[in-house]
């Protein structure tokens, strides 16, 4: 165990998100949109967060990761501003499973980490966020966790105001960020329509000294004692996102149906080989960035959804649930002005689910979910071939309440197929997967409730992990897959400790243990190919095992005014039962928060620091430790039925030469320096 990790658990330091604004409901009284029974945080057994609001305003960036990255138990992997995927507890890629409004994501992120998530978090009214194995209802993917994106593209809502505008401006310092957003709702009691679109520009992002580390830069220097190593700006790393959305939804009391079609573009580059040029003025280093070094990433994603609702008025069955979504996926990978690896993908995505009322004191859901991908890669980067991937699955869930006691149970059984390109020799792979769950909500007295979740959960191999052969180039080594992969299974408990009271001090404590049996993970071979080291997946058993922590002390409460201190802490550990370490597993974190509320203004102070990551995985280097001082503050006026909302954020205020151990890139890419964001949301 980490010899700090006792103190930390005992003071239980910082908390790793904002707390929301007083004028905001509280994110633990929302209900949680991708949860079986559509409960809040507080009723479900599994641990969960939801990031909404005025909180979720101050907090969003250019990536899905980078924006959810402070919540607790939350990291994000960073491969430059623009390509940044959760980490959940440690878990990231294949075993973190991307939503949008419920529904998989249908891109290629999780296939390497330098593939931005084709999800828009400046355009969601929630970002929802289940920790621990969430296979019951979403598929073998989601074993570490499921991040869902709710952004109401499609209207369900007929009870509430049809019409509706947003306009949003924001930008910030480090990134020369220049964002805008625009959304529209109309309709009548029986008609909704909703239309949106966003668009951002970032530059070369500023970042406090050098992009190489210290021991990147003795090693480069070691070999070219002449060579100018870039400071002050992370080259390649400027970006473009655009995209936007329309969707029309019929329904009345007994239910709904709504279709919605929606566009996301974006272009970025991959930061890397941070050389500069003492000669060049700043248009010959654009030229040369453009045209002559650095890969960029052109990626365009079409989305069609479909949704629908019925109200049951007889028999056990109470409601009709139908999810579906097609995509039409691609993303060009050019090196200068040639293009590398193009990636291809079509997708779709349907469940059906029944949701029942009391039979024999039981309610729950009964449904089937049913995936299909058509994958192919062509270039310099095509190391996995192309395939054909097929799921379907049967799943239930049910609840029982009791007195002060609440009992949740739940099964899925999950076959799928992967049929690899007839042009090569590998075998086709075809298993079922079974996930189980247990548990159980206890309010054992006022203001408190204990919630224990187990979980049997199993994931399918995916199709890099057994069939890649080349050179991945975003992470600098050949990747070797086996064809022989087994499905991993997972044994998971959590238990979770709440005092959660209006007045007085509140907290929690949430503690996890994560048993795999046949874990597969890419473990470094020992040689190189073509100059770049052999990685073989392979299968072992492995354990990850940590904790999150908060509690908030009111310091101030009178009249309108309440001034609170938030200290928490998160930590997780991976290892392999056969001895040694997990690769980029995030390092212990703490910290405290200082939150000042007075009718519509926020003022917020955020210190975390991040211990040194020294528990690395063979030829993984450790990651140092830094402090990240931030501070935010907002002021909403109302006038009428209309309301503006004025946000600013500093971030990074030491200037602190801060690198993420779960960024691949850790070693040439360091987070942003000192930056300064604001934006204005209009709503009338």
């Amino acid at each position: 165990m980490h010899p700090r990790l006792p103190i930390c658990a005992a003071c239980v330091a910082l908390l790793v998100s904002s707390a929301a604004s007083a004028q905001e409901t509280d994110p633990e009284e929302i209900v949680v949109t991708s949860s079986a029974l559509r409960e809040t945080a507080l009723e479900l057994a599994q641990p969960a967060s939801v990031l909404s609001g005025d909180e979720l305003r101050r907090q969003a960036a250019s990536s899905i990761g980078e924006t959810i990255a402070r919540e607790p138990g939350v990291s994000a992997t960073y491969f430059g501003p623009a390509a940044s995927r959760p980490v959940i507890r440690g878990l990231g890629g294949e075993r973190v499973l991307m939503l949008q409004d419920g529904v998989s994501a249908l891109d290629v992120s999780s296939l390497s980490q330098d593939h931005a998530v084709a999800v828009e978090s400046v355009l969601a009214d929630q970002i929802e966020i289940l920790k621990g194995p969430a296979t019951l209802l979403f598929g073998s993917g989601a074993v570490g966790g499921v991040v869902n994106v709710v952004d109401g593209r499609i209207p369900t809502q007929f009870a509430q105001r049809a019409n509706r505008a947003v306009v949003e401006i924001r930008g910030d310092t480090a990134a020369e960020e220049r964002t805008g957003v625009g959304r529209l709702e109309l309709g009548t009691d029986a008609l909704r329509m909703h239309v949106d679109a966003f668009r951002r520009d970032t530059e070369d992002l500023e970042i406090p000294g050098y992009a190489f580390s210290p021991r990147e830069r003795s090693e480069h220097l070691a070999e070219e004692p002449d060579e100018q190593l870039a400071r002050g700006r992370l080259a390649n790393s400027a970006s473009e996102h655009r995209g936007g959305a329309f969707g029309i939804s019929a329904g009345n009391d007994l239910g709904f149906a709504g279709v919605a079609w929606g566009r996301y573009e974006a272009r970025y580059g991959i930061p890397g080989g941070h050389h500069e040029h003492d000669k060049e003025t700043q248009e010959d280093a654009d030229e040369q960035h453009d045209h002559a070094g650095g890969v960029r990433i052109d990626m365009r994603q079409d989305r069609y959804d479909v949704k629908a609702e019925r109200v049951l008025e007889a028999g056990a069955f109470e409601r009709l649930r139908i999810r579906g979504s097609y995509t039409d996926y691609e993303h060009r990978e050019i090196e200068g002005t040639e293009l590398g690896t193009l990636f291809e993908q079509d997708a779709f995505d349907v469940r059906m689910s029944l949701d029942h009322g009391a039979i024999a004191d039981w309610r729950g859901t009964v449904g089937a979910q049913h995936v299909e991908i058509d994958f192919a890669a062509r270039g310099a980067e095509a190391f996995v071939p192309a395939s054909a991937t097929a799921q379907t699955a049967l799943f239930v869930f049910e609840q029982r309440d009791f007195d002060s006691f609440s009992l949740e149970l739940g099964a899925r059984v999950e076959n799928q197929r992967i049929d690899p390109d007839s042009r090569t020799d590998h075998r086709r792979y075809d298993e079922i997967a079974y996930s189980f769950s247990a548990g159980a909500v206890w309010s054992f007295a006022t203001d408190y409730t204990v919630a224990v979740n187990a979980t049997r959960s199993q994931r399918h191999p995916q199709s890099a992990e057994l069939y890649a052969n080349g050179p991945h180039l975003a992470v600098a080594r050949f990747e070797i897959g086996d064809p022989t992969l087994e499905r991993e299974t997972a044994r998971t408990i959590d238990v979770t400790l709440h005092r959660h009271a209006n007045a007085g001090v509140h907290w929690s404590l949430a503690s996890f243990y994560n048993d795999f049996s046949g874990f597969i993970f890419a473990a470094d071979a020992g040689f190189e190919v073509d100059g770049l080291p052999v990685f073989r997946y392979a299968q072992a058993d492995a354990a990850l095992y940590g904790f999150e922590g908060e509690i908030t002390f009111p310091l101030l409460r009178q009249g309108g005014r309440t001034f609170e201190m938030r200290l928490a802490s998160d930590y997780v550990r991976g290892r392999l039962d056969r001895g040694g370490n997990l690769p980029q597993m995030p390092p212990l974190r703490y910290g405290v928060e200082l939150h000042y509320e007075s009718g519509p203004l926020h003022l917020g102070l955020a210190g975390y620091r991040y211990a040194k990551q020294d528990r690395t995985a063979p030829n993984e280097r450790s990651t140092d430790t830094y402090t990240m001082l931030d501070a935010d503050a907002s002021y909403r006026w109302s006038l009428g039925e209309r309301t503006l909302l004025l946000f600013v954020r500093a971030t990074n205020l030491l200037d602190e030469d801060a690198r993420r151990h779960t960024s691949p890139l850790k070693e040439i890419a360091p987070l942003p320096g000192r930056s300064f964001q604001a934006g204005l949301r209009a709503e009338f």
